[in-house]
């Protein structure tokens, strides 16, 4: 019987052929993850509703106030209501509203998008030996690491970035005519972009970097779960309290995404915001611990030897 299987023959391209790899390997990771996420139906839409019912109720909330606004004779009982500092403030999308909703409201869905898609991103690989069949390929570290980055990215943004860029968007659609909206909401974009890349970059990296050191991604997520909410939380909190010193606080993974993130968002008289550590020093130890766990990454993830 002839077999026809090719699964062992040489590979037949230029060695120094460019192979965009980390399209690929993100989209095999957001299928892989969607495929945990959506493993039960009624969780996973439930979930899914808890995640973004605040935006979707937001966005109507929009809606219905700009209409009325621009329709004020239709509505008597609302007039003049809008000129209240307190309901303006309310009803007014800004970087305070926008900080809000990341930090206590969906922080609950950046963890679950970590334990549940990031920890088996690498350590799956790692334990079924994947690893070596996509680095013996013309498949360099960096588009792998690259790869698996924006698997969990993608997961993250999802319930941060996009919601918050979005509402600004059609906050922006909704009243351009009226004079200074425009600059004042273009400006709230950018700054919600910025702020937006450190919520969905430090903890992408956090949790890859568990992933790296673990064959199990049962490990991987204890590990992150373990090394952020147990230590490092009560750790900062408790030298803060012992030596009356806010510069403890940078210890903080929470303390450091929330002190920069607030500062981007122009939200520095939140009570979030501890005026004693400067953000400089918050931006400083971020970047940090995104250049160590890119390191730990890249050294766990070794690349293979491939003879012609």
């Amino acid at each position: 019987m002839v077999i026809h299987d090719r699964s062992y023959a040489r590979w037949d391209g230029e060695r120094g052929t460019a192979v965009r790899a980390a399209p690929i390997i993100a989209e095999a990771g957001i299928r892989q993850g969607a495929a945990v996420i959506f493993r039960r139906k009624i969780v996973a839409v439930l979930l899914t509703l808890w995640a973004l019912g605040p935006f979707a109720a937001g966005l109507l909330m929009m809606f219905v106030f700009s209409y009325i606004k621009k329709n004020l004779e239709a509505f008597p009982q609302f007039e003049g209501a809008f000129d209240d500092p307190v309901v303006s403030a309310v009803l007014t999308l800004s970087g305070e509203t926008i900080f809000f909703y990341w930090s206590y409201m969906q922080v609950f869905f950046v963890i679950i998008a970590c334990l549940m898609v990031g920890a088996g991103l690498i350590a799956d690989d790692r334990r079924t030996n994947a690893l070596e069949l996509y680095l013996s390929r013309p498949v360099g570290v960096a588009q792998y690491m690259l790869g698996k980055f924006c698997s969990i990215a993608f997961f993250v943004g999802l319930v941060t970035v996009l919601p918050a860029a979005t509402a600004v968007l059609v906050q922006l659609a909704l009243s351009w005519d009226e004079p200074g909206e425009a600059t004042r909401l273009a400006e709230l974009f950018a700054r919600t972009l910025a702020a937006g890349a450190i919520w969905v970059v430090v903890p992408s990296l956090l949790i890859l970097t568990a992933s790296s050191l673990s064959k199990k991604a049962r490990n991987a997520a204890i590990a992150w779960f373990a090394f952020l909410f147990a230590l490092e939380g009560p750790i900062s909190n408790i030298l803060v309290e012992v030596f009356r010193n806010d510069s403890f606080y940078l210890l903080s993974f929470r303390h450091n995404i929330w002190q920069t993130t607030a500062w981007l968002l122009g939200n520095t008289d939140s009570q979030d915001f501890v005026q004693g550590v400067p953000v400089w020093q918050s931006a400083v130890v971020l970047g940090a611990w995104v250049l160590i766990c890119a390191g730990l990454i890249r050294r766990r993830v070794k690349p293979v030897e491939v003879v012609a």
